[in-house]
């Protein structure tokens, strides 16, 4: 736009400047011819008579193309244009042989340039030789110097466009492009410095910079990803742990419970070595021997199950209410032996099924269960209830109202203190005696739980003990 407006100003004085020496050389050619013929016409006057001096005012008229040329007197040309060019005030002066030359109308209402020489002759009228000149040259010229300049203006401006254009396309343009591209393709992961673009200005170096960007998050993506593995590793150690440290406290009420099937099998069998039984009676004793056998062996199986370590799985989809009892089987012995009974309430026709890992989740109801059972008092309860409840996610921000299971872990204990409240959460944090806990359990549920898209929660109960509302995501219905 700068380009163009330049070569507006620049054309229009150009047009202007040629209008104007049209215009002064037309004026001076008029006043040349003028003034040669006004020295012939006064010797022809003096020599051969006015009749002559017309004659050759006639002869000089029809040869002269350009010009109208005739004798007029002063007099009458002031009466014709009634002191409306004030430029014929100059023959009244001292020097009355200047030429005067200006713009007006003739009879016809046709705009001309006349022009005036004076022609000194005798007599008391001061004679003129008036030369009459059609502007249409002019306008010709005109016409002609304006149709040049615009062309020539054009085409200096479509030049330049497409000079700018091709610069634009090259410097600045292309290397944007590749620019946003590269800058998508970092959005979407891919953190290869391979941006080349050519040259030595600002975006050659906002491209340099951008490749040393990619560069410096592919090293950091590296190191986010081996601290993670580190940490997932750490987390499944210290889970691993907790389950054994778990297993430690469970193993005295699962002896009690393996000891009463052993001293029947051991009964059993010193009766068969012992006293002469029947055939009928020794094979009684056998299928009694194998009952208990089979149930201590699910026992320890159920044990061994719980304690190995095992490599997460992909999320199937489970009934909570089954893991539940699976956790109250495990959990019995230890509090029977604590004088605690462990109470099931399902609400009716509740949602149960969720897409987790039923190992992962077992442990979230084993370290929760049985921290209500160590708070709980002897002949106290330990209540589990499940119910479904519709609310917004607490660690989701899509503000979306999901319907989750809530199951609500209810103990009869002395409750949590306050000042602990918070702090029951942290790792390592605990207020158990020695031996009766690592302080990991509850940290470990909170991190399986919210890795399944839930989260827990802690309250004192009104009347005593703590409760636990454990939330989690329940499997989505597809139509």
């Amino acid at each position: 736009m700068g380009i163009l407006g330049l070569l507006i100003i620049v054309g229009n004085l150009h047009y202007e400047t040629q209008i104007r020496l049209f215009a002064e050389g037309t004026t001076a050619n008029a006043e040349s011819v003028g003034r040669i013929l006004a020295a012939v016409l006064a010797r022809v006057y003096v020599e051969n008579g006015a009749e002559a001096a017309i004659r050759q005012i006639e002869d000089a008229d029809q040869a002269d193309p350009v010009n109208t040329i005739r004798l007029v007197w002063l007099d009458e040309i002031r009466r014709k244009f009634k002191e409306r060019q004030p430029e014929l005030l100059v023959f009244d002066g001292a020097n009355k042989e200047h030429a005067v030359s200006f713009l007006a109308f003739d009879e016809n209402r046709k705009k001309r340039r006349f022009t005036f020489v004076p022609i000194a002759i005798p007599g008391e009228r001061q004679g003129l030789l008036e030369l009459t000149q059609s502007l249409e040259p002019l306008a010709e010229f005109t016409q002609k110097t304006l149709v040049s300049t615009m062309v020539i203006s054009t085409m200096l401006a479509l030049v330049s466009g497409i000079i700018i254009y091709f610069l634009i396309y090259s410097k600045i343009r292309s290397p944007l492009e590749k620019l946003s591209r590269k800058a998508i393709e970092i959005g979407k992961g891919n953190l290869t410095a391979d941006l080349d673009i050519k040259g030595a200005d600002e975006l050659v170096h906002l491209s340099e910079i951008m490749n040393d960007m990619c560069t410096r998050l592919f090293i950091a993506q590296e190191k986010i990803h081996f601290e993670n593995l580190a940490r997932l590793k750490t987390l499944e150690q210290l889970r691993h742990t907790e389950n054994l440290s778990t297993v430690g406290q469970i193993a005295a009420g699962i002896a009690h419970e393996i000891g009463t099937p052993l001293n029947v099998v051991d009964g059993r069998a010193k009766m068969i070595i012992s006293d002469p039984l029947e055939r009928e009676e020794i094979i009684g004793c056998a299928k009694i021997i194998k009952a208990q056998a089979e149930r201590m062996t699910l026992i320890i199986r159920q044990l061994l199950d719980f304690s190995r370590k095992k490599k997460v799985s992909l999320k199937a989809r489970e009934n909570m209410v089954t893991l539940i009892r699976q956790v109250f089987h495990l959990l019995t012995p230890l509090a029977t032996k604590q004088g605690v009974r462990l109470l099931l309430k399902v609400a009716p026709e509740v949602k149960t099924h969720c897409l987790v890992d039923s190992q992962q989740l077992q442990q979230v109801f084993m370290n929760v269960i049985m921290n209500g059972i160590q708070a709980t008092a002897d002949k106290g309860s330990v209540q589990v209830e499940v119910t479904n409840i519709q609310l917004k996610s607490m660690i989701h921000t899509d503000n979306q109202v999901k319907e989750f299971l809530r199951v609500d872990i209810r103990d009869e204990g002395e409750g949590i203190s306050e000042e602990h409240l918070q702090e029951i959460f942290t790792p390592f944090f605990t207020t158990k005696s020695v031996g009766l806990g690592t302080g990991l359990g509850l940290s470990i549920a909170r991190e399986l739980l919210e890795e399944h898209g839930g989260w827990i929660e802690v309250r004192n109960c009104r009347v005593k003990g703590a409760e636990f509302a454990l939330y989690i995501k329940l499997e989505e219905t597809r139509l």
